[in-house]
């Protein structure tokens, strides 16, 4: 209880860190800077304007019953009552509503949308700008015109992601709707993401997540019972904390600062896990293991960077530690993996060459090295190639920032490839293409008819495999940890990335030609390092 309100947590507490909640509640931690994180106000910005886009083309269809109260936030007693209303009226679609309190189950929340179901009652949906669509079959999608679960159809060329986080926040809708009593029949959700305009649906009552349990080792659950637990936790973590005013009779936290990769961007970071000794294993590697795996390696007493680097993992996984991780995809590699970084740390490196043998680096007589980018609709608008020959290189661009056709540049950067490969056929030359990760030879497979000849995507060169099979990082094996960190190679932008890259391409749509300009360069230096990189894993051989 606050002031004699009960403790409301909002639709992310159950998916994020547990000890944000307590830094929220307790009186005692120092309240943090406002300023928000450049790369995470640029993801609220990248996913605002995906938002506005789709929710623009929605309301176009003149769909009945579609009912926008976005307008309303602000003012809480009126928001809800609007919500409340356009729920009694049947609403076909609600967008941007807010759900009563519901103080007996510590929830309060906005969902994105709420749709209503054939049989009375709404299910939640979300709008999310990332993919939620993989390769498989048997996604249940419905469209914009037709919304409604009862209206979704089964794809034979599709299969639905379940992202954990997205399925936490739309369960804790679920209940806030169950608390008002206009829930649906059943627990269904669904989200919408950036590789189409319609609703993918889920189950929230399925089993589909694999989490420890103390009787069994390991449990299948669903998201509802994935939420309940969660969130259960984080009112407790809140109760205690909004107890403590900084006397010596105050409750012990039920959770401590722990680094991990939420911390990068959380705005309690300066006052939480940068509190941590400079040698906390936590703080200087976080993000390579989980909190559950850092506090396991905690109560065997490794605690620290040397510690864990003189450690033997077999002799760890054997024990205590093995028994409270087993649960965990890859949890073996990832500790051989948090190892090898904590050497790296203890040795002031950031990453190294791997002993034993190496990896052939494949060579040719024309060699392209091939990099595309896209936006936050995930549709590609850049190919660039750097092509190299009798060691001079040159960088072609097929770029259209404005195009929503992204067949476009792919199929002329597709033609070039195969002019350039027909080219060297005849001059009796070899020719190959060099990508880092899959996804550029993925994509240019999409794009009919397939490239001829050489240049086919069968017979690119992925370079990551063999980076990944020559190098060991506590950075990750990214081409720009590879490149800066072992190459040597510099990107001219300052702040070069993926992300900032949309932000550029969002200006340069509305016609800032330094924006366009900007991407271009980024692009020439991602696929220049790659060319540096390659000429480097040659020379460590």
């Amino acid at each position: 209880m606050i002031n004699g309100r009960p403790v409301l947590l909002g639709g992310y507490a159950a998916k994020s860190c547990p000890r944000a909640v307590h830094n929220r509640y307790d009186r005692t931690v120092p309240r943090p800077g406002t300023t928000v994180a450049p790369e995470l106000q640029q993801l609220f910005d990248t996913g605002t304007a995906f938002e506005d886009e789709l929710l623009g083309a929605w309301a176009a269809l003149g769909l009945p019953g579609y009912v926008d109260l976005r307008d309303l936030d602000g003012d809480k007693r009126a928001h809800i009552g609007a919500t409340i209303g356009a729920m009694r009226a049947r609403a076909t679609v609600i967008v941007g509503g807010r759900l009563p309190d519901d103080e007996p189950g510590h929830r309060t929340g906005k969902p994105d949308l709420l749709v209503r179901a054939a049989g009375g009652g709404y299910h939640p949906a979300d709008i999310k700008a990332h993919q939620v669509l993989t390769k498989g079959t048997d996604a249940l999608v419905s469209t914009l015109d037709a919304p409604a679960l009862a209206a979704a159809a089964r794809r034979a060329d599709a299969r639905a992601k379940a992202h954990e986080d997205d399925l936490l926040q739309l369960a804790h809708y679920w209940r806030m709707l169950q608390a008002c009593g206009h829930q649906a029949d059943a627990p269904w959700a669904a989200v919408i993401g950036t590789d189409g305009p319609h609703l993918v649906w889920y189950d929230l009552s399925l089993p589909r997540f694999l989490t420890f349990s103390r009787s069994r080792g390991k449990a299948e659950r669903s998201a509802l019972d994935r939420y309940d637990h969660e969130h259960a936790f984080r009112v407790r973590v809140a109760e205690v904390a909004a107890r403590r005013e900084g006397l010596p009779t105050d409750p012990e936290p039920l959770v401590v600062p722990i680094g991990h990769a939420e911390c990068e961007t959380c705005p309690w970071a300066p006052v939480c896990v940068e509190q941590l000794p400079p040698t906390d294993l936590s703080r200087e590697l976080r993000g390579t293991l989980s909190v559950r795996e850092y506090l396991a390696l905690r109560d065997t007493g490794v605690r620290t960077v040397e510690s864990l680097a003189d450690s033997e993992p077999a002799a760890l996984l054997a024990g205590p530690y093995g028994s409270e991780v087993h649960h965990l995809r890859q949890h073996r590699h990832r500790l051989r993996k948090a190892t090898v970084a904590a050497q790296l740390a203890r040795d002031g490196l950031v990453l190294r060459i791997k002993d034993g043998p190496l990896p052939p680096v494949p060579r040719a007589d024309v060699e392209i090295d091939i990099d595309a980018e896209w936006g936050v609709d995930d549709r590609v608008y850049l190919w660039g190639l750097l092509i190299t020959s009798d060691g001079v290189s040159r960088y072609e661009s097929f770029f259209d920032p404005v195009l929503p056709d992204e067949a476009y540049p792919a199929r002329r950067c597709l033609d070039r490839l195969d002019a350039l490969a027909a080219a060297a056929e005849a001059a009796g030359r070899s020719l190959l293409v060099f990508h880092y990760t899959p996804p550029e030879r993925t994509r240019a497979l999409t794009f009919p008819p397939p490239p001829r000849g050489a240049a086919h995507p069968d017979r690119w060169v992925d370079v990551y495999p063999l980076v990944r099979a020559t190098v060991e990082s506590r950075a990750g094996l990214g081409l720009k940890t590879v490149a800066v960190h072992g190459a040597g190679f510099r990107w001219r932008d300052e702040d070069p990335g993926g992300l900032q890259s949309q932000e550029w391409h969002r200006r340069a749509r509305e016609g800032d030609r330094a924006a366009a300009q900007r991407i271009l360069q980024y692009n020439e230096d991602d696929v220049r390092a790659t060319l540096t990189v390659r000429n480097w894993l040659t020379t460590v051989r």
